[in-house]
Formats: C-alpha cells, structure tokens, sequence
C-alpha cells in the first residue's frame, strides 16, 4: 500500500509591487492554519516518509511548518521546480516512480489549480474546492511507485482549516 498526501499551500500575501509569485510568503493565517491541519495529522498519527515541496517560498514555508510539527527533518526536504512551473498527471506518476519502495507516504506540498487537478485525476473524485492549507491522503493498492495509476488511487480522507475553526477558534 502506497499513500501520497497532498498539500496546497497555506494562505499567502497578495502580490504587490517589489514581489513576485514565486516569492509570496504566508501570512499570520497561512501559519494558524498550518499549525490547525498539522494538529489534525497528529491525531491521524500520519508519519511521511518524504516531503516533496515545490520551491516556491509559500510552499517551502508550508512544507517546513509541516516538518516541524510533524517531527520530519528539514534537511530530508525535497525541493522540486517542476511543482511550480506546472506538470501533468503523467509526468507526476513518472515523478513518483523514481521514489524508493520504502517510502510508503510521500508527502507533496504545491499549488493551484495543479494540486486539485492532481487529486482529481488521481482519484477521480471531486476536489474542485481545495482551499488553502488543504490536505487529501490518496491511497494506492500497490507495492511499488512505478505501478500507480490515473483513477487508481481511493480518497482516504480530505481535511481544510475551516473545518476545524469556530469563530476563530480551533475546535478540540
């Protein structure tokens, strides 16, 4: 059994003069909400065995973030440009071919649209709302990267920071 989670980053500062896309940084909220669906995955006992992440600097935060309370070291963290500059569902499973058989869970920190449509077509289930800081485990009835496949993967769960708020407040 394989599992890939993905993770669209946390909510970012708008762009405006003096910055570009690909260095937005997240905002306070983007942090709050990190810590509110890290705090899920603790309960969930969900333990990567890798993290993927685009190299876009809100995407890195993220990623981080998830390290730190997920107890993954920050040194084990892949950065990959293609996670930014766009990719299709096959080149994403070739991506995930190349990965050791002893990572079960890969964890992939990106961006949208690529991220929900990656969920789509890998499942084939509804993702067009995947907001900020959004995370969907995808499970695979399979031993070895190199066979997943498009519509192959089972939505295991799909968890997003509002979820988990009441008036501002993390539920417990």
């Amino acid at each position: 059994m394989k599992t890939l989670i993905l993770v669209r980053h946390a909510k970012t500062e708008t762009i405006h003069a003096g910055i570009n896309d690909f260095e937005r940084r997240l905002k306070p909220r983007g942090h709050q909400d990190s810590k509110i669906i890290t705090d899920q995955l603790m309960k969930k006992q969900v333990k990567p065995d890798l993290f993927v992440s685009s190299k876009a600097a809100r995407a890195q935060q993220t990623a981080e973030l998830f390290a730190n309370e997920l107890h993954y070291p920050l040194d084990n963290i892949r950065y990959e440009q293609f996670l930014y500059t766009g990719y299709t569902t096959g080149e994403f499973i070739d991506y995930l071919g190349k990965h050791k058989e002893d990572h079960d869970t890969i964890m992939v920190f990106g961006h949208n649209p690529d991220i929900a449509m990656l969920a789509i077509n890998l499942t084939d289930d509804n993702f067009f709302h995947f907001p900020t800081a959004a995370t969907v485990a995808i499970s695979f009835d399979v031993d070895s990267w190199t066979d997943i496949s498009a519509r192959e993967g089972k939505t295991e769960w799909f968890i997003f920071p509002k979820q988990f708020k009441d008036k501002g407040n993390t539920k417990k």
